[in-house]
């Protein structure tokens, strides 16, 4: 029961990596081509799925917070898991962020503009990818060490 949330997150993460590469072949249609069309159904596809998954990892930040709790006895579910259930959270957070900058792409008319808020959106992709990592790391300590002594 208690590898439910690491199988779970690991999914997940795997699907925000779709998300991102579905909003990079969304980019690449030329909207000259025949396949313009096919881009608004890319961004909408993007926009979808990024907003579940956004859900579904606030389900599993719960779901990992309810884990260290009952599973592994944890009251300091943020201090004693090596980092992990603040970088859980700060994922959640850059998730959230990313959706709305994501939003906020075709705001700006200048093209200039709207390609800083789109270079935006990718770093704020990478740093949440870096986090990922992290999270990953620190939740298999968690796994293999157990929780942190305080």
């Amino acid at each position: 029961m208690q590898y439910i949330h690491p199988l779970f997150m690991l999914v997940l993460l795997a699907a925000v990596i779709h998300i991102h590469r579905l909003g990079k072949q969304a980019l690449a249609v030329n909207l000259k081509s025949p396949e313009a069309d096919q881009q608004e159904f890319l961004l909408q596809q993007h926009k979808k799925l990024s907003t579940l998954i956004t859900a579904l990892v606030f389900v599993g930040l719960l779901g990992g917070v309810m884990v260290l709790v009952k599973f592994l006895q944890v009251q300091e579910i943020f201090l004693r898991s090596y980092g992990h259930g603040f970088a859980g959270a700060i994922l959640l957070g850059l998730l959230i962020a990313n959706i709305y900058v994501g939003q906020a792409i075709k705001k700006p008319r200048k093209q200039k503009a709207q390609d800083n808020v789109k270079s935006f959106h990718f770093y704020l992709f990478y740093f949440s990818l870096a986090v990922a990592l992290y999270s990953v790391i620190s939740g298999i300590v968690v796994l293999v060490k157990g929780p942190a002594s305080l």
